[in-house]
């Protein structure tokens, strides 16, 4: 990699923090330091997020030519827009006369995009097409090398768009590698695939995004602390519920980097969240389609900050009706205690018009801005934030434990030779191996590796 972004060009205090993180794989701790710095969030922007992929947006968000929405990886703004070919395309929202950005609506419809600043224009496949009295001004000027710039790559998976702004990363299928067989858990069993459902709602949290993502990859130890006024709501079913004796668990850690855990009724037993008729067996091995139809619960993240969450959920007591639905999100970052959270819900392309109403509104009833789970954690997040930021953090190098499921710590078994997917696989929801694949993966983005491991040799 570049001379910039090596180990050696940021602080040396930040360099042994990182290294701690590079250890928890045998450690099963990490500095705390690591949610709430300056120095290491500047470094992650560079590291983490300017050198991996990062989901940018579903296809059913922009479906005809000229869609276009404004998103962001990191720090910096794009234009996720479908242009007048139907190619989709994500471009930096900066004019290339004096750099402002060119979209200031959050979504629409255009055929050419209008710089605010000189009226410099440009076609919605990136194209400078007018320059406003070129011939008095820039009569040499070379439209063509002036049109907007382009994410490096842009590729997509079962309607995930992703990007990168580094020439330099892995193309996604690489990327995702073994773990597309987890997303086709969740996404790969409809024949006609998801839609989003409105748009993606957003608003910031005060905390770090890798609290968020690093929950996402299946904490479920939280659960019935942190959500145990949720459960009192009784919105799960018995049966479903977290400590539902149904239910067969699976932790799915070091696979390809990134990593989930899954709840589901053995046999194929479906549980009720789809309508049967959406199932289709032709996009899933016999053994992913058993697993897909039975789903409890799926929570995951694609490292570094898009996590997945599919739920059998009901947020009416009176109506013991479950409703399944998709939720994503992308922990983006702010700052080092700032993340603007997005929210997407997902529901069948070809479920009836009511069921995908009802399955909006139980995923905004419970993971949303104001939903009986969100509360709760951002209850908790904060205050992580604010001990890892102060004084005594960094004084006395405290740390996270992340050591459930090391030996000697709990009953984890690992079940990787009969499970019938990949990964290193525990028959348990209750081990941090989860969270320790994320923070492995984080120290090898920071330190300039490729977050599998496997795949170092490829570089």
């Amino acid at each position: 990699m570049a001379e910039s972004t090596t180990q050696s060009s940021i602080p040396r205090d930040v360099r042994d923090v990182v290294e701690d993180v590079g250890r928890v794989t045998e450690t099963g701790e990490i500095p705390s330091r690591i949610h709430n710095d300056r120095d290491i969030h500047e470094a992650e922007l560079e590291r983490v997020i300017g050198e991996t992929w990062v989901f940018v947006g579903h296809v059913s968000e922009i479906p005809e030519p000229g869609d276009y929405a404004k998103r962001y990886i990191g720090d910096s703004p794009f234009i996720f827009v479908r242009d007048e070919t139907g190619e989709i395309r994500v471009l930096f929202d900066s004019c290339q006369h004096r750099g402002t950005t060119v979209v200031r609506a959050e979504q629409g419809n255009t055929s050419h995009f209008r710089c605010p600043y000189h009226n410099w224009t440009y076609k919605n496949t990136g194209e400078l097409v007018g320059v406003p009295y070129k011939d008095q001004c820039y009569q040499e000027l070379d439209m063509c090398e002036h049109a907007l710039e382009s994410a490096p790559q842009v590729d997509s998976y079962r309607g995930l768009v992703f990007a990168t702004i580094s020439a330099d990363a892995p193309p996604l299928s690489e990327y995702l590698g073994d773990f597309t067989w987890y997303l086709d858990l969740n996404l790969g069993f409809l024949e006609e695939g998801f839609e989003v459902v409105g748009e993606p709602i957003r608003w910031e949290i005060d905390t770090n995004w890798k609290i968020g993502a690093d929950n996402f990859t299946g904490d479920s130890y939280h659960t019935l602390a942190t959500h145990k006024s949720a459960m009192d709501l009784d919105i799960f079913p018995p049966e479903l519920s977290a400590t539902g004796s149904d239910r067969a668990p699976a932790d799915v850690t070091n696979c390809s980097g990134h990593s989930c855990m899954l709840a589901y009724l053995e046999d194929g037993t479906l549980t009720g969240g789809y309508p049967s008729e959406v199932f289709s067996v032709d996009g899933l091995s016999s053994d992913q389609f058993e697993i897909a139809r039975g789903l409890v619960s799926s929570v995951g993240t694609v490292f570094p900050n898009l996590s997945f969450l599919q739920m059998n959920l009901n947020a009416d007591p009176d109506d013991r009706e479950v409703t399944a639905f998709l939720n994503l999100r992308k922990w983006q970052p702010i700052g080092p205690k700032t993340t603007q959270l997005w929210n997407w819900i997902l529901v069948p392309k070809t479920a009836s018009e009511e069921f995908k109403q009802r399955a909006y509104d139980t995923g905004i009833a419970t993971f949303s801005v104001s939903g009986s789970f969100e509360v709760d954690d951002f209850a908790v997040w904060d205050g992580i934030a604010e001990a890892a930021g102060s004084t005594y953090v960094t004084k006395h190098r405290s740390t996270s434990n992340f050591q459930m499921g090391i030996e000697g710590m709990g009953e984890a078994t690992n079940i990787s030779e009969e499970w019938p997917g990949p990964g290193e696989v525990y028959d348990t929801n209750l081990e941090d191996g989860t969270m320790r694949t994320f923070y492995r993966s984080w120290y090898r983005a920071m330190t300039g590796s490729r977050i599998d491991p496997d795949r170092e040799d490829d570089r």
